[in-house]
Parts: structure tokens; sequence; C-alpha cells
């Protein structure tokens, strides 16, 4: 196991702090909703911290925790550690996640039954995320929210939580971030083009998760 140096984790936690910033003038994140983590090398987590607004954080107030959730640095941790944690461990090469509350991606998943893939109106979304599924309604924190997630990343990098948000992961926080993007943008093209956009065929979709690197 790679031992990290103090550049090294300074760096992942500026890297939380410019992401945080970057969702939350996007709109992605209101309040002090939503919620990153990145995995070091030597198996530690940071997690932007619990009752923070992500566009007002500073490299200090970063949480730092092992893979059993047990802090070891800095404030408390995001109530969300458990999602953040089985992502991790059902996905071992992933190093980013991000979970937002994006408005169009919560309200795609609150109209439609758990179960249900999202149509997909652009080829970013099938060759970035791949096929995105709709989870059922768990409360934040819980282990069974944790689980659902576990679910829907198995075959994509994205997965919609019905009357909750959005969970996107990547190699990096940038991979990561840009996929929770994508998922937003085809919810907001959903639903501004309500009954009469055209997704994509099945032929094209399938043509194009090809291209998803999980």
């Amino acid at each position: 196991m790679e031992k990290i140096t103090y550049e090294k984790e300074y760096l992942a936690r500026r890297e939380l702090v410019l992401w945080g910033k970057e969702l939350y003038t996007q709109g992605l994140v209101k309040g002090s909703g939503g919620n990153l983590s990145i995995r070091l090398d030597d198996n530690t987590v940071l997690f932007t911290p619990t009752g923070f607004f992500l566009g007002h954080m500073t490299e200090e107030c970063i949480s730092k925790c092992d893979m059993e959730g047990k802090v070891l640095d800095g404030e408390q941790p995001t109530k969300e550690v458990p999602l953040h944690l089985a992502v991790y461990r059902t996905r071992p090469n992933i190093r980013a996640v991000c979970h937002t509350h994006s408005i169009y991606a919560v309200t795609y998943a609150s109209s439609v039954e758990p179960g249900t893939i999202m149509p997909v109106c652009t080829p970013s979304l099938a060759a970035k995320v791949g096929l995105v599924e709709i989870k059922g309604y768990a409360h934040p924190g819980s282990i069974e929210l944790g689980q659902l997630v576990e679910e829907g990343l198995a075959r994509a990098n994205a997965v919609l939580l019905a009357n909750h948000g959005v969970v996107a992961v990547g190699k990096h926080m940038e991979a990561a971030v840009s996929a929770a993007n994508e998922v937003e943008n085809n919810a907001m093209l959903l639903a501004l083009g309500t009954s009469f956009i055209h997704p994509l065929c099945k032929e094209d979709v399938e043509h194009l998760i090809k291209k998803v690197s999980l």
C-alpha cells in the first residue's frame, strides 16, 4: 500500500474544494446538499464535511476517514459515508464519488418506477456513463441506500435515486463530476422535450455503451 505524502493529500483536498465550488456555481448542489469523496492510495478516504455548503469549503475542513468510516482527521464527514464506502468496495478502480441533488435528475427519478432505465438522448451519456438505472428511495445515510447504489453502479458510472439525487463515479473527480453533469443534462432534455423528444434507438445505444470505461 502506497504511503501518501503531505503534498499528495493536500492536492486531493484542494481538488475537493475546487470541484465543490464548480458544482455549487453550476447549481447542481444547493445549500449544504450534495457530497464528494476521493479515495487515496493508502486506502483512506477524503470526504466533504457535513453541514458545509460545497461552494464554501476550505482544505482544512475536509474529513479524512478509513475504509470502516472511522474519522481520522478534520470535521465530521457527510452522513453519506456508507454510500461512498459501498462504492469503493464494489468498484475498487474508482477513486472519486460525486453525489448531487440536481433538480432535473431528481424530478425524473421521482416520476418513474424503480428499475426504469433512463432514456438516452445524447451519445455522451451512453459513451461516458452507460445505462443509468433508477433505484427506489432509502433513507439518507443508511446501509440500505449504499446497497441500492452498489446495485446501480454494477454496470454504469452513475445511478439515479428516487426523491434523492445522482451518484456518479470516476477514476478521478473530473470524470465523476462529468458523469453527474451528463445525467442532469439528459434529464433536462427529457423534461424540456416532454412527449416529443426522440431518444437514441436501441442499436445506437448498444454501439455507444461499448465505449464505457467501468
